[in-house]
Parts: structure tokens; sequence; C-alpha cells
């Protein structure tokens, strides 16, 4: 019996001990002055958005983003990377976003005030905290990862390169992005949700049930079926024939056509073909609304290309013109 006892005493004491010495993340930033705003937990992992303790905004609160492994803190994102008063969003904890079989955190901060940008953070947990992709989203927000029965699920995203080149911002057409974790420290596309087999038709995306839970994503599908499409070039057939028709083609400028509208539709419908790989079918069609190459025309190719080199998914943009078949 007293071997029995033994062995029993020396257990409780094991269990006892590591308790008693033992600090969580709530533990540290107590320590530190600080309060969490938010906190999810995964194994031995913790990650926090916190700020200055009593503090009502970001701004005041200086608030920052935290990984903790057992009660210590291994990651904290940097005043430098961040504008001034961001506002930090815990998304997600523990999830592969990579598709690597490894559990990931995914934060975004928002700036808020004139610029509103949002970035996403993605940081790899194990073996050790590493950064996967940043992605600057501009006011696109982007939102959560979806799973969609593929190795990594995908964020739906726009591009807004384009902002302001043929339109005023709030006119501005913003390209659908699907976007996943990259390899080299950014999100890119997720070619197999962009691809589509021929030019015109919807992006594969478009055949998930998430493309009926988003309402937006749901209304950018519609715009690939046939009677939209044949409505919105007989639409700007006319509109650049009624600018032609005031004046010759010399006459005409820029202002011109910014104002009526139809060069934000032309951009749109030519974005709509190159973010789906087919950027030669782009230029096909725009032979058949506006043929020719008058001054006017050859700036908008200029500018449109400008604004597709210019975005920070240029490299994807080439790669998937290059994988279509």
């Amino acid at each position: 019996m007293r071997r029995h006892e033994l062995l029993l005493v020396c257990a409780l004491a094991a269990a006892v001990v590591p308790v008693a010495h033992a600090q969580d993340a709530k533990t540290w930033l107590e320590a530190q002055g600080l309060d969490a705003v938010d906190i999810k937990a995964h194994q031995e992992f913790e990650a926090v958005v916190a700020r200055i303790k009593g503090a009502k905004d970001a701004l005041s609160g200086e608030e920052r983003a935290i990984v903790f492994k057992n009660g210590k803190p291994v990651w904290q994102s940097n005043p430098k990377e961040t504008d001034p008063g961001s506002r930090w969003t815990l998304h997600s904890m523990g999830r592969d976003l990579a598709g690597n079989g490894q559990p990931d955190v995914h934060f975004s901060s928002h700036t808020g005030g004139a610029n509103c940008c949002t970035t996403h953070h993605v940081y790899q947990l194990k073996p050790q905290v590493k950064r996967l992709a940043v992605y600057q989203a501009g006011s696109m927000g982007g939102g959560d990862f979806v799973e969609v029965g593929r190795k990594s699920p995908v964020m739906v995203s726009a591009d807004d390169s384009s902002a302001n080149a043929f339109a005023p911002y709030a006119n501005s057409y913003f390209p659908l992005l699907i976007l996943e974790v990259g390899t080299k420290g950014r999100m890119q596309f997720a070619q197999d949700m962009m691809q589509s087999r021929l030019p015109g038709q919807a992006p594969p995306v478009c055949a998930l049930p998430m493309a009926n839970a988003n309402p937006w994503l749901k209304e950018r599908c519609a715009e690939y079926t046939t009677s939209r499409r044949q409505s919105r070039t007989a639409e700007i057939k006319s509109r650049l024939a009624s600018i032609k028709s005031t004046r010759s083609a010399d006459k005409l400028k820029w202002e011109d056509y910014f104002e009526n509208g139809v060069l934000a539709s032309v951009s749109a419908e030519m974005n709509r073909y190159t973010y789906t790989g087919h950027g030669g079918a782009a230029m096909n069609w725009l032979e058949t609304v506006w043929p020719g190459n008058d001054a006017v025309k050859a700036k908008f190719v200029s500018t449109l290309r400008q604004t597709q080199a210019k975005s920070v998914f240029a490299e994807d943009l080439k790669s998937l013109a290059s994988n279509y078949q």
C-alpha cells in the first residue's frame, strides 16, 4: 500500500506543479497593461487583438495583434507595417489556410479615415510562426476564407487598380478576384476558380454554392449571362455612335467619352474577359464595338494596360492568360 500511496503522491505533485507556474495570454496582457479585444485559441497557441487598458478606440489604445505560445508572445504586429490607429480583426485561428497541413492565423488591419484601407495578414503557427501572405486589399476589404471543396480555402475580393481611370471612383468597375494563399508571401489567383473554359463564360467559382450565398458574388456571376452580355454590347455601340455623331473623330476628346460613361463600360467588359483568362478575346471584342484606331481609343487601350500592369496581381493576370489553351 505504501508503494501505491507514494505513486499517487508523485502523480498529484506532477499535475499540480505545472499549473502553479502556467501562464496564459491574459496573464501577460495584464502585466503589460493591456486589454484583450478578441482572443482565440488553438492547442498551445492563442491569438489576440489587444489595446491599452481602458482605451475606447484603436487609435488611443495603440491596437495591435499578438500570437502567444504557451502564454509567451512569439509574434506581434509591427507599428511600422500599419498606420497609427489601425483597427485589427481576428478572423480565424488554427485553420489550414495554405493547404499545407499546418494551422494558421488570419488577422486584418483597417486604417479607417480617408484611406480606409484593409490589409490581410496570414501567419503559419507550426512548426514556428512565420508570415505566409500579406494582402493589401485597399477599399475592397476582402473577408474570411471560404471552404469550397479544394485543398485550400479561398477569399472573394476585387481589384481596384482601375479606380478613377475611366470613371469617378464610385462608378469604377472592380473585377472579381478569387484568391488563395500563395507561396511567395502574397495572395494569388486561385486559377481553377477564375479561369473560364471559353471567352465570355462565367468563372468556375460561379458554379459553386458559395456564389448564391454571397450577394455581391452572385451579381458578379450574373454579369456573364448571354442576355446581359448582349445587352451591354448593344448599349455600348449605341453610346459610342452617339458621341461620334456630334463631330468628327479628330475633334473628339477623352473628356467626351469619360463624361458619357462609355469608357467605364468598355473597360469593365474587357476586364471581364481578361480576369477570366481571355485578354486576347477582349481586344477582339473591342474591335467589334469600337473599330478603327482614333486617338481616344489608342489612349484608352494604353490606359487599360497601365491599370492592369500596376495591379498587385499583374503577375497573376499574365499567368492566367498563358494557361488558356
